[in-house]
């Protein structure tokens, strides 16, 4: 068995650097400070980015010995941090923005952090290759936080074979100690056959301490009961094999559709209970164990379908897991209830918190809200898409959050709608307050999802009118006949078509942006779509009766689809400052391109220039939707980006030296030192370990590589051609790609 203690394989290292990614016209640093009401109530993770389907966590990452609250979204990937904060007996937490770099990129599907070895630091438990995926937390104060690859993917002894512990997608393991013998046991529903196994962690047997992961199938039907695959009701005592002991014959097409597993002491008997959630089902099951001690076979006595029965049991659609965190710093563990299918779960209002009125092994429950965290959160479903406009002609721009879809279950179907927050302060000091969540009634509208609005005045009539564009590719049109009061579509709208009398339309995802590309005092339509370019329909009617036509269907040559996407989602937003033009572009993948070089270069078969396709670093990991605004009635702007989690974030004016690249990745960081730093404009790379060869690149601080090579020694010297005072950025990787470092570099 020794052999299967070889487990380290890949270090994760994280460390910050600080690029200056900006242009000299938009200087953005994230920012929270914009106040958001509700009700009359200020939110206080207004610009948090919102929160869908999040698993529940807590680690200490700025070593100030209070942990953090990790939420994991399964769909994009992206950790959020909560920083928490007890100020006279007042519990505040607050969101660090930069938190998500503190984890690796490749987490999927499942996060959980748990001790398994006991040095005082939680580890990573995620999915791996068909299974289990385990990284080492090796932080300290000193190095800051690193994590190393442990074992991908966790295996088990069944059958006296060692075999990759299979775990798929849409099942959550409970990790606990099942038999109090300090190491970290797994238990997992059988992916054939809905029951439970207990597979035991021989660390302590094997070596007498609990700083390995060596398991074997220790019972095949732990708790000896089997869930109803055709429901979810619970079969105890089941005599089914291998629970009982006649010859297991599994029913026809029986396989266990997904589920949720949480292991705790709830009743102070010493053995763990356990909280059950399964795919499609909107209730958890709680198991009482009735066994006889931790390390014999558990033997569950009674379920309670309505858990918690003795408060208001759980109703929320649907896949339900449960996460036993000390939320509130007292000590005592509570329990957080939240969705866990993206998509076919509610991704607004899924979190619902009960406060532990017991101790850690004595659950005494009662619900605190249903949204927690979501109510002090910009929450729109998915994939939000802000728009900043004056909504009711009061001079102040307003904010509209427009989504890819909320869920709804009555009728189940995906619906969009736009929440409307006004603005009640002022024009130098905005405060958004939410007016309406449904405004303009678009989630009973009968369109398709995604509902993606622009404004203009298209008639010449002095207001503003919308066109809307939707997830099938059409788009309409709304009339404003509010004049100079608020909005006012109540005149019916109709579908967009050009000059030729045909309909407008894309692939899908229809995304309008109404700009006046070629300065010709109209407004002309540009349309970003699921599938493909950029299309550009030129207004050649009047400034009172527009009519539009396609004039180039690859506008710029731009291009906004990625190896990691099929699709390609663009959300085009132009601006035009100090006589340049600039476009922001959204994605699926979640990052923002930033080109310039549009005036003069809009007809087909010309390109713009990218700037960047990476711009501030930006990351929502999955549909990305910018918009930049002037809300304070000066020439600066304002950075709105909406995310895949139905939020958004906020980046206003400023010095954007704080905006963090994203974490690297790697076996060992290169060790290098660069000098002289300053420079004038030469300087010498020096790698100080391992081999001597290397590759090399210089970027310049909006991302851009301007100089790039392969050494074979272990010094290069470098000039750059007249280069701009500023920052630099010089990136390193060995020559098998196993390695990287990024350190600063100042020109003057």
């Amino acid at each position: 068995m020794s052999g299967c203690r070889l487990h380290i394989v890949i270090c994760f290292s994280v460390f910050f650097v600080f690029p200056y990614f900006a242009t000299s016209q938009f200087n953005f640093v994230y920012n929270d400070a914009i106040k958001v009401v509700k009700n009359s109530d200020t939110v206080s993770l207004a610009w948090s980015g919102g929160m869908s389907h999040p698993q529940f966590s807590t680690i200490d990452l700025d070593f100030d010995g209070i942990e953090e609250l990790i939420a994991f979204e399964p769909e994009s990937s992206l950790v959020n941090v909560f920083k928490r904060t007890n100020i006279n007996g007042e519990l505040l937490y607050s969101y660090w923005h930069d938190g998500s770099a503190l984890f690796p990129k490749s987490l999927k599907n499942r996060l959980k952090l748990v001790d398994f070895d006991g040095d005082g630091k939680k580890d990573i438990f995620t999915q791996g290759l068909s299974g289990i995926r385990v990284l080492k937390n090796i932080s300290d104060s000193n190095v800051g936080i690193a994590w190393q690859e442990y074992i991908n993917p966790v295996q088990s002894l069944t059958n006296s074979t060692y075999s990759n512990l299979y775990v798929p997608s849409n099942e959550i393991p409970a990790y606990a100690d099942v038999d109090g013998d300090g190491d970290v046991d797994i238990l997992i529903f059988n992916f054939v056959i809905s029951r439970v196994e207990w597979h035991k962690n021989m660390s302590m047997e094997e070596y007498g301490h609990a700083d390995s992961l060596l398991y074997k199938l220790e019972q095949p039907c732990w708790g000896n009961f089997i869930e109803n695959n055709s429901g979810n009701s619970i079969e105890l005592h089941s005599t089914d094999a291998p629970c009982g002991m006649s010859f297991f014959k599994p029913k026809s097409n029986q396989r266990h559709s997904g589920g949720s597993l949480l292991a705790i002491d709830v009743n102070k008997s010493g053995l763990l209970d356990l909280i059950i959630g399964d795919v499609e089902f909107n209730n958890l099951t709680l198991l009482i164990n009735g066994g006889t001690s931790p390390s014999a076979n558990a033997n569950m006595i009674s379920a309670d379908a309505d858990f918690p029965s003795d408060d208001t049991p759980v109703n929320l659609s649907n896949f339900l897991t449960a996460y036993y965190e000390d939320y509130d710093l007292d000590g005592v563990k509570d329990l957080i209830v939240s969705t866990t299918a993206p998509g076919s779960s509610d991704n607004s209002k899924g979190v619902w918190l009960y406060k532990n009125k017991g101790q850690n092994d004595s659950l005494d429950v009662e619900l605190v809200k249903t949204n927690f965290l979501q109510d002090e959160m910009i929450q729109n479903g998915k994939g939000a898409i802000p728009i900043l406009v004056d909504v009711n002609h009061d001079g102040k721009v307003d904010l509209l959050v427009a989504n890819h879809f909320y869920y709804r279950e009555s009728p189940l179907s995906p619906s969009s709608r736009i929440n409307y927050y006004m603005n009640v302060g002022t024009n130098t000091e905005p405060i958004f307050k939410l007016i309406n969540e449904n405004w303009e009634n678009f989630a009973n509208s009968g369109l398709p999802s995604r509902v993606s609005p622009t404004f203009a005045d298209l008639d010449g009539d002095g207001d503003l009118d919308m066109v809307i564009g939707v997830s099938n590719g059409k788009l309409y049109f709304y009339e404003n006949s509010g004049g100079s009061g608020p909005m006012n579509f109540n005149i019916a709208q109709y579908q967009m078509m050009d000059v030729n009398g045909d309909p407008i339309s894309v692939s899908n995802y229809a995304t309008p942006e109404l700009f006046d590309l070629d300065n010709d005092g109209k407004m002309d339509l540009i349309i970003g779509q699921g599938n493909g370019p950029l299309l550009y329909y030129r207004n050649v009617g009047t400034p009172t009766n527009f009519s539009f036509e396609l004039v180039n269907d690859e506008l710029g040559n731009v291009d906004l689809s990625s190896a990691e996407y099929v699709q390609s989602v663009g959300v085009p937003r132009f601006i035009r400052h100090d006589n340049s033009t600039y476009l922001f572009a959204g994605n699926r993948t979640g990052t923002i391109s930033l080109y310039d070089n549009i005036d003069g270069n809009i007809d087909a078969g010309s390109s713009f220039n990218l700037v960047s396709d990476t711009y501030l670093g930006i990351d929502t990991r999955g549909m990305s939707a910018p918009f930049v605004s002037q809300i304070r009635n000066t020439s600066e702007y304002d950075l709105f980006v909406g995310t895949t989690l139905g939020g958004v974030w906020n980046y206003t004016p400023g010095d954007t030296t704080g905006v963090g690249i994203n974490s690297e990745e790697s076996i060992d960081l290169i060790h290098f030192n660069i000098y002289p730093n300053p420079t004038k404009g030469s300087f010498t790379i020096r790698k100080e370990n391992g081999s001597t060869s290397f590759d090399y690149r210089i970027l310049d601080a909006l991302g851009r590589v301007v100089l790039q090579g392969e050494n074979q020694y272990e010094a290069v010297e470098i000039t750059l051609s007249r280069p701009k005072s500023g920052i630099y950025f010089v990136e390193l990787t060995d020559s098998n790609k196993n390695y990287k470092q990024i350190k600063k570099v100042i020109i003057h």
